[in-house]
């Protein structure tokens, strides 16, 4: 499903509740690490040490809500 989500767009948008180090992010990344062809990944993830709030507080603030996908993806398009 990636390397043919890669084919058709050439981009993929991981997010990730927790930080980016050994989550999900890294594991597409090593589905590319023998291909020629590597699409550009970029991963969404956990970024600082959360404070308290509401789980969909706390998701804007990382970037990692639906509107912050949304915009990494529009950005990794160029658009």
């Amino acid at each position: 499903t990636l390397r043919a989500a890669a084919r058709a767009t050439g981009r993929i948008v991981v997010a990730e509740d927790h930080w980016p180090e050994g989550g999900l992010g890294d594991a597409v990344l090593g589905v590319f690490a023998d291909s020629e062809e590597s699409p550009r990944v970029l991963k969404l993830a956990v970024g600082e040490m959360p404070s308290s709030g509401k789980p969909e507080e706390l998701l804007a603030s990382a970037g990692i809500d639906a509107t912050g996908i949304a915009e990494a993806a529009r950005r990794l398009v160029g658009g």
